[in-house]
């Protein structure tokens, strides 16, 4: 079995891993961050071949088994497919191996059971005590199908990954920590001069000068970012929070997640992560659903679910998070929700040229 790459005529490199070994390494790249007691659940759509969706979820405990093997295969039986493979990482304490076989032999039956009511065969099921170089792997169905996990660094899929700017975490706690401020002080300097900068702001109509100008901010701060220029000071922290918290401007700002992994997507997705880290809640809620989407346009689902959960609690009723958290949630393909970034006049102020388009990796 090997792992092979082509181009695809949108610029992409789609990656074909045939060996399960290869499988487990490459993990960490879809998860965002290196998985412990863990159960991935990819769903193979045998039409495009290629991996929609991919949930991570903890172990369960051996009484929750049963619901969460019947709600996997709920959310998978929306989408399209008939294959899924089953990836263990790791085992609760409670859960002895069963003699020669890996531990959490039930949930995999269970889950087994649960996909084959839909019709949904199981097409591996695999375990490893960690997603590491070295570590010992097994399929649950075939004795005889086991062996040692190769060298991330030294994969087909970790190269691709590198060179399109993907970047993971070595554990989910890692990656939430990037989301939380670096100098709390400075996000309380700030949180003085947003109230009075709101007061102003709400319940004002803006005019189209007003719109103009608020975009004008966003795009020159993109622009920095850009030059790897992210030392705002307090006040353009607070000019780009209540831009950002005027809806059309959000809204023309989706527009710079798309396409996925391109130049300007990753520049707008370190505007909006600097802005999370210092913009006071409630206004920390746009700058985060802008994280969470461009995450979402890019597969990242973990990244993309702590922004929605970072977006809310900076506001619990901020509309945008929770609906786009609720379509992760279900599982919901990025491509889906890709026409939220086609808005009108403010978003071509604001999204990434022709030029930005060009030599897409």
């Amino acid at each position: 079995m090997t792992t092979t790459t082509s181009p695809q005529p949108d610029g992409r490199i789609k990656i074909s891993i045939k060996d399960p070994a290869e499988l487990i390494t490459s993990l960490p790249w879809l998860l965002g961050f290196r998985p412990a007691r863990s159960l991935i659940v990819l769903g193979l759509d045998g039409f495009e071949d290629r991996c929609s969706p991919v949930l991570r979820l903890d172990l369960p405990a051996r009484e929750h088994e049963r619901e969460v093997a019947e709600r996997l295969a709920a959310l998978f039986s929306r989408h399209p497919g008939s294959t899924v493979v089953l990836v263990v990482v790791g085992q609760r304490p409670e859960h002895p191996p069963h003699p020669g076989r890996p531990p959490h032999l039930r949930l995999v039956e269970r889950l087994t059971e649960a996909f084959a009511a839909i019709g949904r065969k199981v097409g591996h099921a695999l375990w490893t005590n960690e997603v590491r170089g070295g570590q010992p792997w097994r399929c649950y169905d075939d004795l005889d199908c086991h062996g040692l996990l190769p060298d991330e660094r030294e994969t087909v899929a970790a190269a691709v990954m590198v060179s399109t700017g993907a970047v993971t975490f070595d554990s989910r706690e890692e990656l939430a920590a990037q989301l939380r401020p670096d100098d709390p002080a400075a996000v309380e300097r700030c949180r003085p001069l947003l109230r009075a900068a709101m007061r102003d702001f709400e319940g004002t109509v803006p005019t189209k000068a007003a719109l103009e100008e608020r975009a004008a901010t966003v795009r020159e701060a993109l622009t920095r970012v850009r030059r790897s220029d992210t030392a705002f000071t307090d006040k353009e922290i607070v000019r780009l929070a209540q831009a950002l918290a005027d809806t059309q401007v959000r809204d023309a700002c989706l527009t710079t997640a798309v396409p996925p992994r391109s130049e300007s997507s990753f520049a707008a997705e370190r505007l909006w992560l600097e802005l999370v880290r210092r913009t006071p809640e409630p206004e920390r809620a746009a700058p985060a659903t802008l994280l969470g989407y461009s995450a979402y346009q890019r597969g990242e689902g973990a990244l993309a679910n702590l922004a929605f959960d970072n977006a809310l609690a900076a506001d619990p009723g901020y509309l945008l998070a929770a609906l786009l958290r609720r379509c992760l949630e279900h599982g919901i393909a990025p491509d889906t929700v890709r026409h939220l970034g086609c808005v009108g006049e403010v978003g071509l102020l604001v999204a990434p040229g022709p030029e930005d388009r060009e030599g897409i990796p």
